[in-house]
């Protein structure tokens, strides 16, 4: 088993383990339930209320980098949850926690890393990820956690 293991996009040996994989997640948003394509649908969505159409919006997207990039056009800016910034990395952890625990198969493949060190290894995203050598890894870790938790 390799010591460290890098991934971004839902491609190649590790692709399961990107917030982009289609394992589809059920999750209670402002009391209902509702299910998300993938992880990147959830955080995505969880930027709105459930009322707000674009909330809907996001949900019913194909691809999940089209829901990304849609929350960065100007119509996607303005109001948004008040507290999402303040608990945005917690509802990445959630909606990671529930890809794992609703979907035995992706729960399979990311036991099987082992002990690896896993590190989001992308270009743009420095907060979630290791961009060029630099960025917080918080992917990386929230997955470590839960595989941990998974044992």
């Amino acid at each position: 088993m390799a010591d460290e293991i890098r991934f971004c996009a839902p491609l190649g040996e590790w692709w399961f383990l990107s917030p982009y994989a289609a394992f589809p997640i059920e999750m209670a948003v402002d009391g209902n339930v509702y299910t998300f394509p993938t992880v990147e649908h959830y955080y995505q969505a969880m930027k709105f209320y459930a009322s707000d159409e674009r909330f809907e919006k996001i949900i019913h997207l194909k691809d999940p980098d089209e829901a990304r990039l849609l929350t960065k056009t100007p119509a996607y800016k303005i109001n948004r949850r008040k507290d999402f910034d303040l608990h945005k990395f917690q509802i990445m952890e959630e909606g990671v926690r529930a890809k794992f625990l609703q979907n035995k198969e992706a729960a399979r493949l990311l036991k099987k890393t082992g002990n690896a060190v896993l590190i989001k290894h992308c270009d743009v995203c420095y907060k979630c990820g290791f961009g060029e050598g630099s960025g917080e890894n918080r992917m990386g870790k929230i997955l470590m956690k839960i595989r941990e938790e998974l044992a």
